[in-house]
């Protein structure tokens, strides 16, 4: 089987499984919706579920994984297979002396914090949820590292399957919720010990998987080894680039927190000498999860699925120095990205009311809560080609063992975004925040492109601009068909069965999408022809 073969087949390991999960993780946000809506209790989760999956980027799946990957995938090569699991077992025993300082400090500064201030209500709920999910920053590490072993001798599958583990658990907890009572609060501390107990399991299942590829877990505290030392030098720069980044994604969820009128009606905050009203209302970190949740299904399905899938190949192609064949994985990659990410980010903006409307409109998410999060949807679903295509292109530049470029590059758009938040919550409230994201993405990716072309004297090929302008086609008269179709199609309160919310879903769905094949038929669209071919051989 050709790398290219390998490589496709291993995106569709990673998109089946991502996809199936993130099947559950919609029935887990569908069903949570139900529960708690757009409130105070649910704002307070969304921040503290936040703060451990900033640690998880850093030390699981971000910073480690990707120094860790190419100067293992360069033992592999070079010094064999022996020697790598030596060097792994060093890594994953510092690992579990930092990540356990890390709890145990983190523990008790959530326990003392709401003990020696007087902060609000919001707050201390929020400190309470994280004294329960913060140990679960120790497990989720340890299981991403194990998955970018996984992942590095060609294993995706169970790395791909573990999240379902979480949203498996995270629906039970919220089932086992409604035996605790009415009262919300006490129920999102049911769901909260439930993620925590996914995050063992999940542990637990990687194990057999590594055994069988020959890693054997033995602590092993040789610090001193040079790989070790090669790992941090390329860390360093990535954690402090995604620490930015991580840091900037909590604060639009502390923003949406602490610029928000609170729930006993206070609607506006002393600045020097004035009162200024909240641009926010509560469930502004709500709105945001949930609209973010359903941005994150395209993106995980396709642009993670890709990028997870073609790092072990830039690895390995920059390690033999075989740039041809590094340069045509890229174009691949580009090609495939904006193909998906285009059409999913008309098609989302286009459908936004109709998926809130079916998927979250019941019980405690009232119309005005469907209204805040399809508006802010619109803003998101503008950058979902940038966000999908990004993943590829930092990863592309992780494999060349520069780490420095894309911190940079990423810490001025953060600081972008950040000057974008404050600006634009005052007129789009927490569409702004959305919004930022969206511009932000977009000059990033711009940017890494152009360096990336520079730095390899990779040229981006013929074939890319004209896919992209096949797709671009195609996509304006999916999104028009869509638009005309939903406008036949109207909403009132009056008809809002759960029939009438699905069909003014999938109609415009099925005619949006026969008329996207119908138009990459008729312009002869490659991207569209080998998608099928993939799908048929599948079959």
């Amino acid at each position: 089987m050709s790398d290219i073969k390998k490589l496709i087949y291993s995106v569709k390991t990673i998109s089946s499984c991502t996809f199936l999960s993130r099947i559950l993780g919609l029935a887990r946000d569908i069903i949570c919706a139900s529960i708690f809506g757009t409130g105070l209790v649910w704002d307070a989760f969304t921040v503290a579920f936040k703060i451990p999956n900033l640690f998880r980027r850093l030390f699981g799946e971000g910073a480690l994984s990707a120094a860790f990957i190419p100067v293992f995938t360069e033992h592999i090569e070079k010094h064999g297979e022996r020697e790598a699991w030596k060097f792994a077992n060093i890594v994953i025993t510092l690992l579990i002396i930092i990540l356990g300082g890390i709890v145990f400090i983190g523990e008790g500064s959530f326990f003392a914090v709401p003990k020696l201030f007087n902060i609000h209500e919001k707050w201390q709920l929020i400190f309470k949820l994280l004294i329960i999910l913060f140990p679960y920053v120790f497990f989720i590490c340890i299981v991403a590292f194990m998955g970018a072993i996984l992942n590095t001798v060609r294993h995706f599958f169970i790395p791909a399957f573990a999240p379902m583990i979480l949203n498996i658990c995270w629906i039970s907890g919220a089932f086992v919720s409604f035996y605790t009572g009415n009262m919300t609060e006490k129920m999102v501390f049911t769901v909260a010990i439930a993620i925590l107990f996914s995050g063992i399991i999940q542990m637990y299942v990687h194990l057999p998987f590594l055994k069988q590829k020959g890693f054997h877990y033995r602590p092993s505290f040789q610090f001193s080894h040079p790989g070790l030392k090669s790992v941090f030098a390329r860390m360093a720069p990535i954690v402090f680039g995604l620490a930015i980044v991580q840091l900037n994604v909590l604060l639009d969820s502390i923003i949406a927190v602490g610029f928000a009128s609170t729930s006993e009606g206070q609607d506006s905050f002393a600045f020097a000498g004035m009162n200024i009203p909240f641009p926010l209302k509560v469930g502004a970190a709500s709105v945001l999860y949930y609209s973010d949740r359903l941005i994150q299904f395209p993106l995980g399905v396709f642009g993670v699925a890709m990028a997870t899938a073609v790092f072990p190949f830039f690895s390995t192609y920059a390690a033999r120095g075989d740039w041809e064949n590094f340069s045509l994985t890229f174009n691949k990659a580009l090609k495939f990205i904006l193909f998906i990410g285009i059409p999913a980010s008309i098609g989302i903006i286009m459908l936004r009311e109709p998926i809130v409307s079916l998927l979250y409109k019941r019980n405690q998410f009232d119309a005005e809560s469907a209204l805040r999060t399809s508006r802010v949807i619109l803003f998101y679903a503008i950058g979902i080609w940038a966000y999908c295509g990004l993943h590829v292109l930092i990863r592309a530049f992780y494999s060349l063992k520069d780490t420095v470029t894309p911190v940079k590059i990423g810490t001025l758009c953060v600081c972008l975004n950040l000057v974008l938040n404050i600006s634009l919550i005052w007129t789009l409230q927490e569409g702004g925040l959305a919004l930022s994201t969206a511009i932000s993405a977009i000059i990033q990716i711009i940017i890494l492109t152009l360096i990336l072309q520079k730095k390899l004297r990779i040229k981006i090929q013929k074939e890319v601009f004209v896919s992209l302008i096949k797709t671009i086609i195609t996509s304006v008269a999916m999104g028009s068909v869509c638009f005309f179709t939903l406008k036949m199609l109207p909403y009132s309160e009056e008809n809002n069965s759960l029939y009438f919310k699905g069909i003014r879903l999938f109609i415009p769905m099925l005619t949006a999408s026969a008329t996207f094949a119908a138009v990459s038929l008729l312009i002869k669209s490659e991207d569209f022809r080998n998608l099928i071919k993939g799908v048929l051989k599948k079959a």
